[in-house]
């Protein structure tokens, strides 16, 4: 607890002064915890025809969309609308596939969606060796992360950054290649909640990626139109509302913690319940949250300098605006721990608070020197 307070404004010494920094500088002062969080299968299509019509039936998106800034109008990667390479895209911050004219480097390059028992990220792109990813950033400077998640396939996350297949760390003190220090893997969304809360509880991981299928498994199994992908709906704002009354009760997470949350695709109304057409709007439109102290309330895209409402079309990365994509998840995460980006990434949301003038220049005069690069070490205890 004392840490967190040697990162605060305490020595600003007055509630107008933290108020000031909460209203005009966004994401100034890095949380201590990030939760980033991927819901598979939420198309928005679906999801704002119900939280919007009956928003009290949804307490958990409807807090997130009220005292957060989101979209329904996000996009995923622009070539692949499925699982697997969608979240290579969160975790590393780039696409699936180079944008045409752009280096090989640029892309992860990982484009199955149903991994071997020995696939990585890694492996798919010959130009590169390893796509780095939000663990290997929040590892290699000393904090702890985690992976929880709920479909079996998902397990290829664990093994891409695990002490076998992650890179050697060079930043500091060398804590080793095993990206993860905490995993779980549980088809069961409520009882990986459950274990999920006692990990917040007993190790108090500093990055944690967690992931939901209930939508997805609703969705294939009726389509995205069904009362079954209703209920899935419903069972993610549960879900959603459990964290987030846990975060207000925790003296430890309680305005120090961000929530990032996005999908790796939406899906079909009709048929078989299908998303892998990414030409479908169905498919490739879906919504994002940021949501926790400094992040602003409203439109994600009033508060973004390079990224810019798609309406109805769909942008290629060539497209001078890019659209918020669920690959911008990774490194907005990072941002509000007070990290720069993933080495190698191409996909950055950059947020653009204009304070006025007055304001910064008392602001920049009260904080103490050096502040923002402060940082955290704690020793844990690992459990991947």
């Amino acid at each position: 607890m004392f840490q967190r307070f040697a990162r605060s404004f305490a020595p600003l010494a007055t509630s107008l002064a933290v108020s000031l920094v909460s209203a005009s500088l966004a994401f100034s002062a890095p949380v201590e915890h990030v939760i980033q969080i991927s819901v598979d299968g939420l198309a928005s299509w679906r999801l704002q025809q119900l939280v919007d019509a009956a928003p009290s039936e949804y307490p958990g998106f409807t807090r997130l969309k009220n005292e957060g800034a989101s979209t329904y109008n996000a996009r995923t990667d622009f070539s692949h609308t499925i699982t697997i390479p969608d979240h290579a895209s969160q975790l590393t911050g780039r696409p699936v596939l180079q944008p045409a004219g752009q280096p090989n480097t640029v892309h992860h390059g990982y484009t199955s969606d149903f991994p071997t028992a020995t696939d990585t990220f890694h492996q798919y792109n010959p130009n590169i060796t390893y796509s780095a990813s939000t663990f290997d950033v929040v590892h290699d400077n000393g904090l702890s992360t985690a992976v929880y998640h709920s479909k079996d396939r998902m397990v290829i996350v664990e093994r891409s950054y695990n002490a076998t297949n992650g890179a050697p760390d060079l930043i500091g003190a060398d804590n080793g290649r095993d990206k993860v220090d905490f995993y779980l893997y549980n088809s069961n969304t409520p009882a990986l909640m459950t274990a999920f809360l006692s990990l917040l509880t007993t190790n108090q991981p500093d990055y944690i990626f967690l992931h939901l299928v209930d939508p997805d498994t609703a969705g294939h199994a009726s389509n995205w139109a069904s009362a079954q992908y209703a209920a899935s709906i419903k069972q993610t704002d549960t879900n959603l509302k459990l964290l987030l009354d846990y975060i207000d009760a925790n003296p430890e997470y309680t305005n120090n913690t961000a929530l990032v949350i996005t999908a790796d695709h939406g899906g079909q109304a009709s048929g078989f319940g299908g998303h892998i057409t990414p030409t479908d709007p169905q498919n490739y439109t879906i919504p994002f949250y940021a949501w926790g102290p400094g992040v602003p309330a409203g439109d994600i895209y009033n508060f973004t300098s390079n990224r810019f409402n798609p309406g109805t079309t769909r942008p290629d990365y060539n497209f001078a605006q890019q659209p918020v994509r669920n690959g911008d998840a990774g490194n907005l995460a990072l941002s509000l721990m007070g990290f720069g980006p993933i080495p190698g990434s191409s996909m950055n949301l950059q947020f653009a608070p204009v304070p006025e003038p007055s304001t910064l220049a008392m602001l920049l005069a009260a904080l103490p020197l050096g502040y923002l690069a402060v940082r955290r070490r704690r020793s844990f205890t690992s459990a991947s």
